[in-house]
C-alpha cells in the first residue's frame, strides 16, 4: 500500500497551545473543511561548488539545510473557534472574531505537532503509516477575500514546521508513518 495515497482529501489535526492563553492548555483542533487542496511543501537546499577551470558549471553541490516545511490549508466555512486558532493574535466572541496586530510574539514555544490524515470514501484513515507528521508547527494566515458572485472566500492558513527540540529526535522536522 502506498503510504501517501495517490489521490483524495485529508483532515489536519494540530495540538495547539496559543500565546496569551492559560499555560499548558492544549487541545487537538481538527481542520476538516478545506477547499482547493491541502499542500505539503518541503525543499532541500544546496549551494554550488565552482572551479575556475569549469567556468560557471557546478562541479558539485553542498547541502545547506532545508526550507522549513509547510502545510497550506485553505479553510472553508470554518467555525469561528477554529479560525481563532489560525490567527496569531485574535479574540473570539459569541459570534465574532477580532484580530489585533501580532507584534513581538515568539511563536516557537507555541509550536506543536501537526498530523495530516488522508480520507478515503469519507473515512479518516486509521492507518498510521499513511499519516504525515510535522513535529512542531505554528500557523500564520495569508488571506485575500473577493466579494463577488463566482468565488468562494476562504482563509488560507500556512503551518510552518520547525526543528523538534523536545523528543528523542533532536532537529528532526517531519516524518511519514508511525513512530519507530
Amino acid at each position: 500500500m502506498n503510504p501517501s495515497r495517490n489521490l483524495g482529501p485529508c483532515v489536519v489535526i494540530w495540538d495547539q497551545i496559543r500565546p496569551g492563553r492559560p499555560a499548558g492548555v492544549a487541545a487537538n483542533i481538527t481542520f476538516d473543511k478545506t477547499n482547493g487542496g491541502v499542500f505539503f511543501r518541503y525543499e532541500e537546499l544546496q549551494a554550488p561548488i565552482l572551479r575556475d577551470q569549469a567556468g560557471l558549471t557546478h562541479v558539485s553541490d553542498v547541502t545547506t539545510g532545508v526550507v522549513n516545511p509547510e502545510v497550506e490549508l485553505p479553510l472553508s466555512e470554518e467555525e469561528i473557534a477554529k479560525l481563532d486558532v489560525a490567527f496569531a493574535n485574535s479574540v473570539v466572541g459569541a459570534n465574532s472574531l477580532i484580530i489585533k496586530n501580532p507584534v513581538g510574539v515568539d511563536v516557537y514555544p507555541f509550536s506543536q505537532e501537526l498530523i495530516i490524515k488522508p480520507i478515503s470514501n469519507g473515512i479518516i484513515s486509521l492507518v498510521t503509516k499513511e499519516w504525515l507528521h510535522l513535529f512542531r508547527a505554528f500557523p500564520r494566515v495569508t488571506m485575500e477575500w473577493a466579494y463577488d458572485s463566482t468565488g468562494q472566500r476562504g482563509v488560507k492558513t500556512i503551518f510552518k514546521g520547525y526543528p523538534d527540540d523536545h523528543s528523542g529526535r533532536q532537529n528532526y522536522l517531519w516524518r511519514q508513518g508511525p513512530k519507530e
